[in-house]
């Protein structure tokens, strides 16, 4: 019962931050970097934004397995395909025919996607559960390199900001707020989240788990 409660909990975060990953996009202020990589591909080939991030996540799966000189986590095609599909069902559904023309409601949906992107992932990193590749090559490289969450999130998202650049994707104002911002907001997020950790770590393990 206990670890339903906590994947109904990792499920939560995965959906609101992939809502939160949809209001950036349809803010109009510029994509989130990490996003631009496949609104930019999904600009040049008939598939959707969605299914770039699944293809991209799945070869992100196999590098952290050859960082980690471990079997690649199959496991984690779960919240690949669940952030996949949902932001697609947002993107496509839900809000393809809202526009925020008014400069007030373009920021204000804005924050709102940066809040919700940051919460979600800090919420559904607490748990036991896989992660997407590219939230667990932050913690790979975060450990390799004893640099902050948010250190190592702002440099991987101003990469991929260029390369979504060099592709076309509309990287804007939005786009250097979000790779210098969500990082300090999910290392904050993860830590108000340390509740969640202690619903299912061990005693000895609860100290580690809130650091």
């Amino acid at each position: 019962m206990k670890y339903l409660f906590l994947f109904l909990i990792y499920l939560t975060g995965l959906i609101v931050s992939s809502l939160g990953l949809a209001l950036i996009i349809q803010s109009g202020l510029g994509v989130g970097p990490g996003d631009s990589v496949a609104v930019g591909l999904s600009m040049h080939f008939p598939v959707t934004v969605g299914t770039v991030m699944i293809i991209a996540f799945v070869i992100l799966l196999l590098v952290n397995a050859w960082l980690e000189k471990k079997r690649p986590q199959f496991e984690s095609l779960i919240p690949i395909i669940i952030r996949g599909r949902t932001v697609d069902i947002f993107l496509y559904g839900i809000l393809e025919n809202v526009n925020y023309e008014v400069w007030w409601a373009q920021w204000g949906i804005f924050t709102l996607g940066l809040i919700a992107t940051a919460v979600g992932v800090a919420v559904y990193l607490r748990t036991p559960f896989p992660r997407i590749p590219l939230d667990h090559f932050m913690m790979i490289m975060n450990e390799k390199t004893n640099q902050s969450k948010s250190s190592v999130r702002i440099f991987t998202e101003s990469a991929m900001a260029l390369v979504g650049y060099l592709l076309g994707a509309p990287v804007g104002f939005g786009t250097l707020i979000v790779a210098l911002l969500l990082g300090p907001f999910i290392q904050w997020s993860f830590q108000l989240a340390r509740p969640v950790a202690s619903l299912w770590s061990e005693p000895h393990q609860r100290t580690k788990a809130t650091r």
